[in-house]
């Protein structure tokens, strides 16, 4: 058998259609063998790394440092080569997949890999997002050389990143088949950002103190279905029109796709109107969505100002959960919550507003001032802070 001759190769720079064509081709032409890669690209950055075995030719290095310098050349990435002296794998590997969601701050990566270092456990493979107020990372560790039991390991890397509002499970059976997992976006405070909330209210001689007279309280239904009964008579097509100014931020798409490509699936549960859930489960491809069911007629398409309590929607969480666990098949601690309880904005999934839009509605009066009242409700009620 021909002895391996092992090098490395690692590229990175602006992203662009075709790099990975244009990296392996040449390499396939020396009839360089590529064992290994992992490509990927974070915020436009495309980064790949390849193990290339050239024993089924006669290349020598510094042949294949030209041909690397070629690519280099016709993409403009920084690329570099080097010699690769594999590391036998040990037989007697454990592995433990780590999966830590929670709220996005600085020193979630640095703690987690400080305290497996500490324990001697191997950060073999890791990912991570983090995106309008959320964190995922996912970690492959081998646990072979581990100096603690795993249960307790698992036990301080749990305790540990609680502190830090970061929910951990670990899969240790067939790490390579991730269990069915799911990502629930609990958000029961408005969608619409501070900032364009202010001057819609600006615009329209509408003072904080009234809005939130109107909607306080604590009583989460009781504020709902006030905020449908100022929405009686609304013609649907208006709601359309008003959605048609709305859609996700980009990092809400980003960070939606990017769990989707990990595995995920994606839940929303919101006290925004059925209408605005079904929006955005179509903008983001949602694979579920729970929200506050807002009664309308089906032929004459207007709001008839009445809330179906009885369908599941942010308001009835525990339900909700309850539904999606039996609905998809899974456990309790499968199902990673993201809430917006108590905070001012959402979380993971956040809007931007055309504010032209809502604000040529009720110039044209098509939008009364009781339904703007109605409509910022249904938006999920405006946290009072």
């Amino acid at each position: 058998m021909t002895k391996q001759r092992l090098y490395v190769v690692h590229g990175m720079g602006p992203d662009a259609v075709g790099l990975v064509g244009r990296i392996t081709a040449p390499i396939a032409q020396s009839r360089g063998n590529i064992l290994d890669l992992r490509q990927d690209v974070l915020h436009g950055l495309f980064t790949i790394y390849m193990v290339v075995d050239l024993s089924g030719g006669n290349l020598e290095f510094e042949a294949f440092e030209a041909i690397i310098q070629e690519i280099r050349d016709d993409t403009g990435l920084q690329i570099t080569v080097d010699r690769y002296t594999p590391v036998p794998r040990s037989p007697d590997k454990k592995n433990l997949l780590i999966i830590c969601v929670g709220i996005d701050k600085p020193g979630i990566i640095a703690a987690t890999s400080k305290l497996l270092g500490q324990y001697n456990a191997n950060i073999e493979f890791s990912r991570s997002i983090g995106r309008e107020g959320v964190f995922l990372m996912e970690l492959l560790t081998d646990v072979s050389h581990v100096v603690i039991p795993v249960e307790n390991l698992k036990r301080a890397v749990s305790e540990n990143l609680a502190q830090l509002q970061i929910r951990t499970g670990f899969q240790e059976e067939q790490v390579f088949i991730k269990r069915k997992r799911l990502i629930l976006f609990h958000i029961v405070s408005s969608f619409i950002p501070a900032a364009a909330l202010d001057e819609i209210l600006r615009q329209t001689g509408i003072t904080r103190q009234e809005l939130a007279a109107l909607y306080a309280g604590g009583d989460l239904l009781a504020a709902l279905r006030k905020a449908a009964s100022l929405l009686e008579g609304l013609p649907l097509d208006v709601m359309d029109r008003v959605l048609s100014g709305v859609k996700p931020t980009a990092g809400s798409t980003e960070l939606v796709q990017t769990l989707k490509v990990m595995g995920y699936k994606i839940v929303l549960a919101s006290t925004a109107c059925n209408f605005l859930t079904a929006y955005l489960q179509k903008l983001l491809d949602l694979d579920r969505v729970y929200g506050t069911h807002l009664q309308a007629d089906d032929d004459s398409r207007i709001i008839s100002g009445e809330l179906i309590a009885e369908q599941l929607g942010g308001h009835a969480f525990e339900a909700v959960l309850a539904h999606v666990t039996a609905a998809e098949k899974v456990q309790p601690d499968d199902v990673a919550t993201i809430t917006s309880r108590d905070c001012a904005e959402s979380r993971g999934i956040r809007l931007e507003f055309n504010l032209e839009v809502l604000l040529d509605c009720i110039n044209q009066r098509v939008l009364s001032r009781d339904n703007l009242l109605g409509l910022l409700g249904s938006f999920g009620i405006p946290y009072a802070g």
